[in-house]
């Protein structure tokens, strides 16, 4: 039976969700594009060689154009690849997103099968993950999906890496209910703010 916490959490999913889909195409290109560039203006991204960037889906904020100007510039990038049958994400290098990706796990863009195992990555090598979501709050805590793949993930063995969610403002809300296993971000970017913790003070 689902507790008061996670009713809440489901309730909350849906309503940004629904709220998110209402974005115009052309207004969703143009707030990620300000997403990205203030991904790209940040100082860790300069020493940054492999960044771990999701493929979006749906009204997410867009990465394609992200993905593009890392590997203009020389970085590695990884993309996941869903491995439901044993509820965790795989990192698979990419050259270029409009011929390495087609629709996988639940449609979502994931690499060709071509791509595996050869360019399967080490999730140790990670440096950036690239995280989506549903809704994120001030103090860095993430509502997904429902299915704990960036948990699991983001608690194993790309544990060192640093945490980075994207979202339009209007997925932001001042707390959400947390669980023991929920991962926070180290920093959360949207179109109209740059939010930051140091992870050791949680």
């Amino acid at each position: 039976m689902s507790t008061p916490q996670a009713l809440d959490r489901q309730a909350l999913r849906s309503r940004f969700l629904a709220q998110r889909s209402l974005l115009s195409p052309v207004a969703r290109t143009r707030l990620s594009l300000q997403i990205i560039e203030a991904l790209l203006a940040l100082p860790v991204f300069r020493d940054t060689n492999h960044l771990f960037i999701y493929c979006n889906y749906h009204s997410e904020v867009e990465t394609t154009e992200l993905i593009r100007r890392c590997l203009r510039a020389g970085k590695t990038v990884s993309v996941p690849l869903t491995r439901p049958d044993q509820s965790r994400m795989a990192a698979v290098a990419i050259t270029d997103p409009d011929a390495d990706l087609a629709p996988g796990y639940k449609g979502i863009p994931e690499p060709l099968p071509a791509l595996i195992p050869s360019r399967l990555l080490p999730l140790e090598t990670i440096e950036i993950v690239v995280v989506p979501g549903a809704v994120f709050d001030r103090q860095g805590y993430r509502l997904g999906y429902g299915g704990g793949y960036y948990d699991r993930f983001l608690s194993g063995a790309a544990a060192q890496a640093r945490r980075i969610g994207l979202a339009f403002s209007l997925q932001v809300v001042e707390r959400l209910p947390v669980f023991p296993y929920d991962i926070p971000m180290d920093i959360v970017i949207t179109e109209k703010e740059l939010l930051q913790w140091p992870r050791n003070a949680r």
